[in-house]
């Protein structure tokens, strides 16, 4: 039976390994060692640069406990998404208009959303006169060892300290210091993860 798994195993994932290889060296994407489950959608004006060891989860069928899209990178012109080693994503979307920075160890949760910029400008008459115009944005960056539980929301302008947890389901809109638990929408305080 497991020769008879590996078979089919080899023969779907060689072909997807394939595609995504392309993908990335179409899209510029620097990289060492990457392992990509599913399809992963780039967008690349800008410079992407994954560490060694960065494995992606790109499928609904990737992720048994939710995640109901694919992977998506999107970097904007002269902006950069910097990726550090042994870097896990799941089934999540990082739009990239200025700096996004994640650090080495860092695991994302499926359908995690992160964003450094507004996308529109917040004020009503600008937005009207024009709504892909003059919005804000603010680098995003993640340290080491940082865990993101799924459906969480990274807004811009955000630094998330090493070893810290983020709640699933919450959306971080100021920082989060090193070593502390932090959830909800907005995500607050919990407790630190050693006393």
């Amino acid at each position: 039976m497991h020769k008879v798994f590996m078979f089919i195993r080899e023969t779907v994932f060689l072909p997807l390994t394939i595609i995504n290889l392309i993908i990335l060296s179409l899209s510029k994407v620097r990289f060492k060692k990457v392992q990509i489950n599913g399809i992963l959608f780039i967008s690349n004006s800008g410079s992407i640069i994954f560490g060694n060891d960065v494995k992606i989860n790109s499928s609904k069928y990737k992720n048994i406990i939710g995640g109901d899209h694919r992977s998506s990178l999107i970097v904007k012109k002269g902006a950069l998404l910097k990726l550090g080693d042994n870097v896990r994503i799941s089934n999540s979307a990082i739009y990239c208009a200025k700096h996004i920075e994640i650090g080495n160890n860092v695991m994302i949760g499926g359908s995690t959303k992160i964003w450094d910029t507004d996308f529109h400008p917040l004020d009503p008459v600008e937005r009207a006169k024009n709504p892909n115009e003059g919005f804000k944005t603010e680098p995003v960056i993640i340290g080491n060892n940082v865990f993101i539980g799924g459906f969480s929301i990274i807004l811009k302008g955000v630094n998330i300290g090493n070893g810290a947890i983020i709640g699933a389901g919450s959306v971080v809109s100021k920082d989060i210091p090193q070593g502390e638990i932090w959830a909800g929408n907005p995500a607050k305080f919990i407790r630190k993860i050693i006393e």
